[in-house]
């Protein structure tokens, strides 16, 4: 049997006798545990806010907010109420699109894609169509870790510097394109903290730049008055609590007349996918040129991509590459940092860095006897890990082409090493000027 306060509040004592002080309404708050302290008029026993729990109620009648059930309001008032009602959920903003950055309509029912499952033919053929899209598909990928002299005290006063490698080297790759530039709108996407956004306006120094901060999770928004400044002439900070698959940027008045880079540390899947249509239909949406003049993308998490979300249909069309193949792919993407993985995260982990923005540990079920002999698939954890990578790349060249198909010069470039993080693969694009002058 439990004991203590657990025991007690699982038992739920009735409520004592209604107070017999004057004009106390008899309301019992649970919560409280003790009567509501609202006055009541006379002759009634319920304050106005808990009078439709009055029989002997004689004044208007009332009704639950529809927006909160928690407080109540007269019916011949409720049309104004709802006007001003604290609860009443935001206007939804001009930039809101529902799926505009998905490329098909949102399947109602997404069967989840078991790998254990499949006959021993379809496996079969499946593995062998996946080394021949990579020969056939996937170049030589370079390695090219870059710093920054921004994170130079980060990574000498924190006990694990891998946040503060990989942040150093996209903002590394951002100079070396010339993009940190003035005058510029620099989008976070999956911007979670704002931390990266951060050392970027430290590395810029510029007070006519502004920062749009995306994420659809309520995050702390830590870093976003230290974005803003503290000097007399703030910068221009908006943050967006939205899905990607629904920002329309064309209607975002703050990019007006300015140039666009977008960048993320920590993208997710489908995530990636959404960012990349939603740049380009913004770049296509412009009557001067491309304004999006970079972007720099850490990916990650290929076994959260969706069909529906991913950019460039026809790249899997012109491959042979079926809906049913590229789902497959996707849940065998996360081959590539499954087993092993629990224990390079763990050594390298930080709670004072980490706030769940580069969390990279799965626990799929596939993969349950990961470490045993008894695998479903019959292969040694090394050749899996390798099918793995190779999944990735696959989903990563589709993207590459889409955005080259779309006027921008594109690289896949390694820009940590594994040992700072399994998902240590950017995408890096700029216009090509050919393209846009055209």
């Amino acid at each position: 049997m439990p004991k203590g306060p657990k025991a007690n509040r699982l038992k739920e004592e009735p409520p004592p006798l209604p107070p017999n002080n004057p004009r106390q309404c008899h309301f019992w708050v649970k919560r409280k545990r003790r009567y509501c302290h609202l006055p009541t008029k006379i002759d009634n026993d319920f304050c106005g806010e808990h009078a439709i729990y009055d029989t002997k109620w004689k004044g208007k009648e009332r009704i639950a907010c529809p927006y909160d059930p928690s407080h109540t309001v007269n019916t011949d008032e409720i049309k104004k109420h709802l006007e001003k009602c604290n609860s009443r959920p935001p206007p939804t903003p001009p930039y809101f699109s529902s799926n505009i950055n998905c490329i098909l309509p949102s399947p109602e029912l997404e069967e989840k894609v078991t790998l254990s499952d499949l006959s021993k033919e379809i496996f079969d053929k499946l593995i062998s169509n996946v080394n021949q899209w990579y020969q056939q598909l996937i170049p030589d990928i370079r390695t090219e870790v870059m710093d920054h002299m921004v994170l130079k005290e980060k990574k000498e006063s924190t006990k694990n510097r891998k946040h503060a490698v990989q942040q150093a080297s996209l903002i590394g790759h951002l100079e070396k394109l010339n993009l940190l530039r003035k005058n510029t709108c620099f989008i976070e996407y999956g911007s979670g903290k704002g931390e990266l956004s951060y050392f970027i306006k430290m590395a810029i120094q510029d007070e006519t730049a502004s920062f749009i901060l995306v994420d659809r999770k309520n995050t702390r928004c830590k870093f976003d008055s230290a974005i803003r400044g503290t000097s007399e002439k703030k910068l221009l900070v908006k943050r967006i609590g939205m899905d990607i698959k629904d920002l329309d940027l064309s209607k975002l008045d703050l990019l007006k007349g300015r140039n666009v880079v977008a960048y993320s540390k920590h993208l997710c899947g489908s995530a990636t996918d959404t960012t990349l249509k939603s740049l380009v239909d913004y770049a296509k949406s412009s009557i001067d040129g491309n304004p999006v003049i970079g972007i720099v993308i850490a990916l990650c998490c290929h076994q959260l991509c969706r069909y529906h979300m991913y950019p460039y249909h026809k790249f899997l069309q012109d491959y042979g590459i079926a809906e049913n193949d590229f789902k497959r792919i996707c849940a065998m993407s996360s081959w590539a940092i499954c087993g092993q993985r629990l224990t390079h995260e763990t050594e390298n982990s930080d709670n004072d860095d980490n706030d769940n923005e580069d969390d990279h540990t799965y626990n799929e079920t596939d993969d349950d006897e990961e470490n045993t002999k008894l695998h479903y698939s019959g292969l040694e954890h090394s050749v899996r890990e390798q099918l793995g990578y190779k999944c990735k790349r696959i989903i990563d060249i589709g993207r590459a082409k889409y955005l080259e198909a779309n006027g921008y010069d594109v690289n896949l470039i390694y820009y940590v090493e594994p040992s700072t993080s399994l998902e240590n693969l950017a995408l890096i694009a700029t216009p090509n000027k050919g393209y846009f002058s055209s």
